[in-house]
């Protein structure tokens, strides 16, 4: 066999295996017409949720101590603010939106789809859909959104403990004497809590006609002052005591000597021993 014989023999050889290369490839790997979009479960939860007219209905939890407008709903506590952004009636997902969080001030913005062709399309221009400066300041990190049916919920943690009169700075103010200011217990300091029990504690003893804690804690005061070293109570027994003594002195004196001295004395003694036992009886000593 010459030599370009051998050559030619070679490259049939060669081309032969590439063509089982392809077939096979091509029975491995069928030929894609046309690429589409994998959506996962996530993704159509989302656009289900926010389909228009698959909106969820208010309840009136929503605007507790709060109001509804005209794109937004808010309700509040003493501590935390919740507010219901309203979505275009077009599908959006999570990643369709971009929510700004900053201490004082919310933005929300929204990128449309479009459904043609059985396809979902993309507007690459971004909406703004919400956006104020809140009236107090919030805990920036305690912050969090998610996306309900055809809402964005945020919740927001106040810096200080008290009631909003509205949401952002350009809304009309709510009157706050009309709001519902109950707290829970739970939701209170520890030395509200304390007080509150106090209060409940000193009701119960009134219906039972027992002191309160001011009233005991005034008797625990004057039973300290009583039993207090040169306390000015003890005095006063003391003097009575030796009043007592002396007109009983006086007394054997004038029985020895006189009838009108004795009769003086002994009416003396009398009215001493009355105003002792009267001083006796207004102070008691605290057993």
């Amino acid at each position: 066999m010459s030599l370009e014989d051998w050559k030619k023999k070679e490259k049939l050889c060669y081309a032969s295996q590439e063509n089982m290369i392809n077939t096979v490839q091509e029975e491995m790997f069928p030929y894609v017409s046309e690429e589409v979009e994998v959506r996962t479960s996530t993704d159509i939860e989302d656009e289900v949720q926010n389909r228009g007219g698959n909106v969820r209905p208010l309840q009136p939890s929503d605007s507790y101590n709060g109001a509804i407008r005209d794109t937004y709903i808010w309700s509040q506590t003493i501590t935390d603010i919740d507010v219901l952004v309203k979505l275009p009636k077009s599908p959006l997902k999570a990643k369709d939106l971009r929510v700004s969080i900053e201490t004082q001030r919310i933005k929300i913005e929204a990128t449309q789809r479009h459904e043609t062709c059985n396809k979902s399309t993309k507007d690459p221009k971004w909406t703004t859909i919400f956006e104020g400066e809140l009236i107090f300041k919030t805990k920036k990190d305690e912050s969090v959104w998610s996306l309900v049916s055809g809402y964005v919920s945020i919740h927001l943690e106040k810096v200080s403990e008290r009631w909003w009169d509205a949401l952002i700075m350009e809304e009309p103010k709510i009157e706050l004497n009309k709001i519902d200011c109950s707290r829970n217990l739970d939701e209170m300091g520890l030395t509200e809590q304390m007080k509150v029990e106090e209060l409940m504690w000193n009701h119960q003893q009134k219906l039972l006609g027992k002191p309160t804690s001011d009233q005991l804690k005034m008797e625990a005061i004057m039973k300290k002052a009583w039993n207090a070293k040169g306390s000015p109570f003890q005095v006063t027994l003391s003097l009575a005591t030796i009043t007592g003594i002396i007109a009983t002195a006086l007394l054997a004196i004038a029985f020895s000597t006189d009838n009108w001295l004795y009769t003086e004395v002994k009416r003396a003694q009398i009215q001493v021993r009355r105003t002792s036992l009267l001083t006796y009886r207004n102070l008691t000593p605290f057993t």
